[in-house]
């Protein structure tokens, strides 16, 4: 039996602007999804200064839920991304997200998240406060009786 043989041919055009660089080790990564390579890549591709989350890109990317999950899922277990729950200005909390073009170590997302700062707070929380003693509407407040059986007759 003669085996066949196939040649492939790959013609490529460099486009002359918004086109990104990525790795070959982000797009061939063996425990990468296609979903994860997607969501990473397309968050390495926004301009430096965008603060899109990946569920925002999820659905530009029309990654559906059970797959962002998992895309995200492997994304953290790789160190492309990490996640940190911090309390901000006004009580408000905050998820800051980075996303990295190389695996992190745990450590060193800590020091790069603690040199972000937090984003101000538009409309602050307002402190607590007791609550205000309440009054009856009519009459003083009474314990109904126990000892009194009511028949409707």
């Amino acid at each position: 039996m003669e085996q066949e043989s196939t040649v492939i041919y790959r013609h490529f055009n460099a486009p002359a602007r918004a086109f990104s660089q990525f790795s070959h080790e982000i797009i061939r990564h063996p425990r990468l999804s296609s979903d994860a390579v997607r969501l990473l890549t397309w968050q390495l591709s926004l301009p430096q200064n965008a603060r899109e989350s990946l569920s925002a890109t999820a659905q530009r990317a029309r990654i559906g839920g059970c797959a962002f999950t998992r895309a995200k899922r492997q994304l953290k277990e790789e160190g492309f991304v990490h996640e940190r729950r911090v309390q901000g200005p006004g009580g408000r909390w905050t998820t800051q997200q980075l996303v990295s073009s190389t695996p992190l170590a745990p450590g060193e997302a800590a020091k790069l998240l603690a040199r972000t700062p937090l984003p101000a707070c538009a409309d602050p929380v307002a402190p607590q406060v007791a609550p205000s003693p309440r009054n009856p509407a009519a009459g003083r407040p009474t314990t109904p009786p126990t000892d009194v059986i009511q028949m409707n007759t």
